[in-house]
Formats: C-alpha cells, sequence, structure tokens
C-alpha cells in the first residue's frame, strides 16, 4: 500500500504491520474500540471526553509478529465548533509519520516511539504517564512495575516500608487493586500513610473504582478540609454518574474558596455528576474566580469552551445561556463571553 492512499491513523497502524488498542484520555482513560476510534479521527462522530478543544489519545501498538514490546503515542487532534476531529490536522500528522517512518514498522517497530517534532505529540505530566501505563498493562494483562511491590507492602505494613522509595507508577499500578479487600486493608490504615503518599494515591484513584470504605476515606479527607483537598477531589472521580457524590459535588460547588485549579479538576473529573443545577453553580463560581482574579473574562471563557464541547454536556451548559434566573454576575460574565465571542469573529 502507498502512503497516498492510507487515509487514517487506524490505517497505517494495522498496514504498518501492528496491533493497536487506543484510549481516551481527555477525561479519565477509557478504552475505544477501532471502529470508534476510526469514526472520531475521521470527524464521523464528535469526541465523546475533548478537553481544551482538543481529543487526547493514548495509542499503544506493538509489532504483531513479536509482541513482547509495546509503545505509545500520546496524541492531541484539534476539533472544530462542532466537537469532530479537524481532518486536515489528522493529515498533516499522518504525513509526517508516514515522511519519517515509511509504511511499514513490522521490522523495526521500536523507531516509531520517538516521533519527529510535530504539534500533535505530546508527553504528559508524571500522574497521568503513570496512570496510562498502569492502565495499558490491565488491559494487555501485563505485569506491574516492579514499584507496585513497594508499595503494597507499604499500605499493608506502613511501619516497615519506606515510602520514599517508592516510585508513582508503582503507586499507580497499585491502584487498580483497590476496588476490592485490598482497598479496606488501605482504609483500615489511611491515617498512618504519610500524607504526601496519600496525595498521590488519591490521585492514582481518579481513574479506578475503589472500595466503599475508601471511597468514605477520600470523602471524609474532601470535606472536613477547610481548605480544598484537590488529592481528595480527583479520588472520588467517577467516571459515570454516582449516587453517592451528588451531596458532595453540591457541597463543594458552594464553597467560597474554590479557585481556579478546583475548577479545573471538577470540570476534568466530576463532569458526570453535571445536572443542570450544578453546571449552573459551577458558571456562577467560574464568574465569581473570574472577577475576583481580574482575569477579564478568561477563565469563564475558556471552562465555557471547554464543557459546552463535551456532547453529554452540552444541552445543559447551552441551557445557562438561556436562564433568566441567573445571577448578575453570571450574566456579566454571559454578556463578556458573547463580546469576546463576537470581537473574534470581526
Amino acid at each position: 500500500m502507498s502512503a497516498a492512499s492510507i487515509e487514517s491513523i487506524s490505517e497505517f497502524l494495522l498496514h504498518a504491520g501492528t496491533n493497536f488498542r487506543v484510549l481516551d484520555i481527555g477525561r479519565g482513560l477509557d478504552e475505544l474500540d477501532k471502529q470508534t476510534f476510526l469514526e472520531i479521527e475521521g470527524a464521523q462522530i464528535p469526541a465523546p471526553k475533548p478537553r481544551q478543544q482538543h481529543a487526547w489519545f493514548a495509542v499503544v501498538f506493538w509489532n504483531t509478529q513479536a509482541a513482547t514490546q509495546h509503545y505509545i503515542w500520546f496524541l492531541k487532534l484539534p476539533l472544530d465548533e462542532r466537537g469532530l476531529v479537524v481532518t486536515a490536522s489528522r493529515n498533516h500528522f499522518l504525513e509526517i509519520i508516514i515522511d519519517a517512518l515509511g509504511t511499514s514498522l513490522a521490522d523495526d517497530t521500536e523507531k516509531a516511539q520517538t516521533l519527529p517534532d510535530n504539534p500533535y505529540s505530546f508527553v504528559p505530566p508524571q500522574s497521568l504517564m503513570a496512570q496510562t501505563n498502569a492502565r495499558i498493562k490491565q488491559m494487555l494483562s501485563l505485569p506491574p512495575s516492579s514499584g507496585y511491590l513497594l508499595a503494597k507492602n507499604y499500605v499493608q505494613a506502613p511501619g516497615v516500608q519506606d515510602w520514599q522509595q517508592i516510585p508513582v507508577q508503582g503507586i499507580a499500578d497499585l491502584a487498580y487493586e483497590l476496588g476490592g479487600p485490598l482497598g479496606d486493608t488501605v482504609a483500615a490504615g489511611f491515617s498512618s500513610l504519610a500524607p504526601a503518599f496519600r496525595d498521590t494515591l488519591m490521585q492514582s484513584c481518579e481513574v479506578v473504582p475503589v472500595s466503599d470504605s475508601l471511597f468514605n476515606k477520600f470523602k471524609y479527607a474532601l470535606t472536613t478540609s477547610e481548605d480544598l483537598n484537590l488529592s481528595a477531589l480527583r479520588g472520588l472521580a467517577s467516571p459515570v454518574t454516582d449516587a453517592r457524590l451528588a451531596p458532595v459535588i453540591e457541597e463543594v460547588l458552594q464553597r467560597d474558596s474554590l479557585d481556579m485549579d478546583a475548577l479545573s479538576v471538577l470540570a476534568a473529573r466530576h463532569f458526570t455528576q453535571f445536572d443542570a443545577q450544578r453546571i449552573k453553580l459551577f458558571f456562577e463560581q467560574a464568574a465569581r474566580v473570574d472577577e475576583a482574579t481580574a482575569m477579564q473574562g478568561a477563565l469563564f471563557h475558556g471552562l465555557f469552551a471547554d464543557l459546552v464541547q463535551v456532547p453529554a454536556l452540552r444541552p445543559q451548559v447551552l441551557a445557562v445561556l438561556r436562564d433568566d434566573a441567573r445571577s448578575p454576575r453570571l450574566s456579566n460574565a454571559i454578556g463578556a463571553l458573547f463580546s469576546q465571542t463576537q470581537q473574534a469573529k470581526s
């Protein structure tokens, strides 16, 4: 097959002699079947969980003839105003990789791990890198990292294992066991864990289910903290609507201590808990923080543009624009949003 006839990333990987799996990493870690990924990258359906006007993916691939080594591409593809991938950008990425790698990776899969400079590849922060690696190991039934045992030994006997020797990857690998009995063990000894370790553990749990007892520990850490505990807020995240979270998110959304970082975590990790009332509270808080920090509408505009592209949220986000019962502050923020949009178009 010639380079000119390759029309998608999926097609390139298949015809390059590799097998592959894809994670949507925009707002969590969600595996996409190959057909869905093909439809997303081909702008046939909107990206389900976009962030910052991009679709974010981790593509893991391996040589079909020698599946002992796996490689990952972290990609972000820009979206249009409908939430569809800009196919011209996808095609540009294809041109870059085909020029650099040719159309076959079967003989040398490793060379594809280091792509030439391009605007679509990125290096994720350490926590996301560790979470993604841990999820891929789960998907492909691969053994966890060596740090996993250090982390497990520490949560079972905090007074024996030195927590400072435990890598973030080991904690991310351990998180996948915390939905069962080990989660109850961690909950029982939660107060004995070093604060820095607890924070990293809660952050790692934002993409995995945890036991009810550990969920309650995270909830306690959040609701009893005078300053909002962002690690606990992240650890409580759920990819689906969770009745246990409703009162927690409701309470958080009414805190005067909310700041830009907290709003970012809520938008990225708790958007699944947003109903019409909570999304209105969210934007009320965004308008307040924007005003208090003299950001001149930039924060509100950014968060609105981010959430309106999430297909599951779009109707509720747009409903805020038509809500006659909104506060004067929110009305002013929306007015400024319209003004900025009109200026950008003119």
